[in-house]
């Protein structure tokens, strides 16, 4: 199964959303157009359909109903957020509809105002039902999060269910205590524990093809495994070579935020299931090498052909585009105006029409798009004190 196409209003930066997603998406802009926020669309979904979500904690994960929705939502679509995706899954086409309201009478609870489930065209739910008119509370919930209701199609839950993101921040794997995160926490604090619980042999099999790569990417690097200390708290250890007979050993404390970071990043591929649903990376090339950075596309291909897996990504990194296996057709352009931010594939944007058909690298044409006009300002703001 796969996303094949959003359309949403009001979610946070966006008043509309209307885009098709191949199976790679690069999703490129200026600061705070709203890239992790349209990542964290997803995130929306998998946190209602995990289990002990729910739509409520979803919505409380994002600071209440009123921060999760757009500032342009009072005047468009009556004020609703909705989210509208279609899927496929080899014939099967599915669509999930949900949209959204605050509770009237000043509780403002999160209330299910419509949600909708179709397969092949034919309707499998439509809310608000007969009960939900008969207990109003039942609104305050989702059937995609009721395994006693999902049952029709309970595929597309699952799924759901099994979103994924990558965002690790180097400083709290070093120090996990420094933050009070949930289990799964995707910036890190319990990373290396997961790492931890995965069985041995399989663990030791992923931590040898991660050598590997380790290896070539990072200079000096041998060796990579898991130890456990005397508290019961497990720990990266790494060889490096050197002069001496026996390799130096660091542990993640000691490793860098580009090794940090990679070491997240295989071990997030490699231990994708078969089934791996969708990956959502943040900024991957965060303090690596451009020459690794280069290679993402590459690797993410690769990871993708040995499982079923969609990977939605946010990017700075003109290295990335420039790939020759990137198309424009998995390229969205986050554009900043007064009506919110827009998003917009960048084979459909037909003022580059002409330098995507002259085969210019993909991220001059979208540098052109998405660069600041002038930044006179930023340089001026240094030199204020000689300037008076």
């Amino acid at each position: 199964m796969r996303i094949t196409h959003v359309t949403a209003s009001n979610w946070r930066n966006f008043k509309s959303l209307d885009f098709e997603i191949q199976n790679r998406l690069f999703i490129v802009g200026p600061n705070a157009s709203g890239k992790s926020n349209l990542l964290d669309l997803f995130r929306f979904l998998g946190d209602i359909a995990a289990s002990g979500g729910g739509l409520a904690s979803a919505i409380e994960r994002r600071g209440g109903l009123s921060k999760a929705r757009s500032l342009f939502a009072r005047n468009h679509q009556g004020g609703r957020l909705i989210l509208d995706l279609a899927l496929t899954d080899g014939d099967a086409q599915w669509r999930y509809r949900l949209a959204i309201r605050g509770e009237k009478g000043g509780r403002n609870r999160p209330i299910v105002d419509e949600e909708r489930v179709e397969l092949n065209g034919t309707v499998l739910l439509e809310r608000p039902n007969q009960q939900d008119k008969v207990d109003a509370a039942l609104l305050t919930q989702t059937h995609l999060e009721q395994i006693a209701a999902n049952q029709k199609f309970r595929p597309l839950a699952d799924y759901f269910a099994k979103v994924q993101y990558f965002h690790l921040v180097p400083q709290i794997i070093r120090d996990p205590a420094r933050v009070n995160l949930s289990s799964g926490d995707p910036y890190g604090s319990d990373f290396i524990a997961q790492m931890n619980a995965v069985s041995g042999g399989t663990r030791n099999a992923w931590l040898r093809r991660m050598e590997t790569a380790l290896q070539a990417a990072v200079p000096e690097f041998q060796s990579l495994r898991l130890e456990v200390d005397p508290a019961g708290r497990p720990h990266l250890i790494a060889g490096y070579q050197n002069w001496r007979e026996k390799p130096a050993r660091q542990s993640e404390a000691d490793f860098s935020d580009g090794t940090l970071r990679l070491i997240g990043l295989l071990w997030t591929l490699i231990s994708a299931p078969a089934n791996g649903g969708v990956l959502l990376l943040e900024e991957p090339e965060l303090s690596l090498n451009s020459a690794i950075v280069r290679t993402l596309p590459t690797v993410l291909a690769a990871a993708q052909r040995d499982r079923a897996m969609q990977v939605l990504l946010s990017t700075h990194a003109p290295e990335i585009l420039d790939d020759e296996g990137v198309r424009a057709a998995e390229v969205l352009v986050l554009r900043v105006t007064g009506d919110g931010t827009v998003a917009q594939v960048l084979s459909d944007i037909d003022e580059v029409r002409g330098e995507l058909e002259a085969e210019l690298p993909l991220s001059d044409i979208v540098d052109g798009l998405i660069a600041p006009g002038d930044l006179g300002g930023l340089i001026a703001a240094s030199q204020g004190r000689r300037r008076r």
